[in-house]
């Protein structure tokens, strides 16, 4: 059984590590406001399907332990290929903050075996492009938590500039028209 192992580093504490791969793991695979229970942990069992374009991708959530890690059994089902996975993801705490380890298995299966390298390259691609998206994620808390925020009066509304710009102004006898 072929194995791929991935790694990334953050700055950010484990908890919100965590909670950025959650919702990553969960892009594109469940939807998280129909979990029940706490959003940064998908109860172990539940399944999911997702069709993108032919391929079809069913799984389980085989393994949570909140902060440490989140296990999937998957299928990809590609007719006539189809590919049993296994991904692991593990998040433990380092010195300056977190490491994210991403191993993954799987086995070919029909016609896939003749189309190994282009298996291969795919998933690498995919678990390249969840890396990316969590490092994202994280990135994109980081700067939401460092941004300062300006109050609106005693509505409670936040804005992000004191500042209106006009676009584009066109004027027609006189009268400025505003789009």
């Amino acid at each position: 059984m072929p194995r791929q192992q991935h790694e990334a580093r953050s700055e950010r504490p484990i908890a919100e590590a965590f909670a950025a791969l959650v919702a990553v793991v969960a892009r594109g695979r469940w939807n998280p406001e129909a979990v029940l229970g706490p959003p940064d942990r998908p109860p172990v069992g539940m399944r999911y399907a997702q069709q993108r374009g032919s391929v079809l991708r069913t799984g389980r959530i085989v393994e949570c332990i909140r902060p440490v890690s989140i296990t999937l059994h998957e299928t990809l089902d590609d007719s006539p290929c189809r590919v049993e996975l296994k991904l692991r993801w593990r998040l433990e705490p380092i010195e300056a903050g977190s490491r994210l380890q991403l191993t993954t298995s799987y086995e070919l299966k029909g016609a896939a075996p003749l189309r190994r390298r282009h298996w291969d390259m795919r998933i690498r691609a995919h678990c390249g492009r969840m890396i990316d998206a969590w490092r994202a994620s994280l990135a994109a808390a980081e700067d939401a938590s460092q941004s300062p925020r300006h109050d609106v009066g005693s509505s409670g509304q936040n804005t992000g500039s004191s500042s209106i710009a006009v676009t584009k102004q066109t004027s027609v006898s006189g009268n400025p028209t505003f789009r």
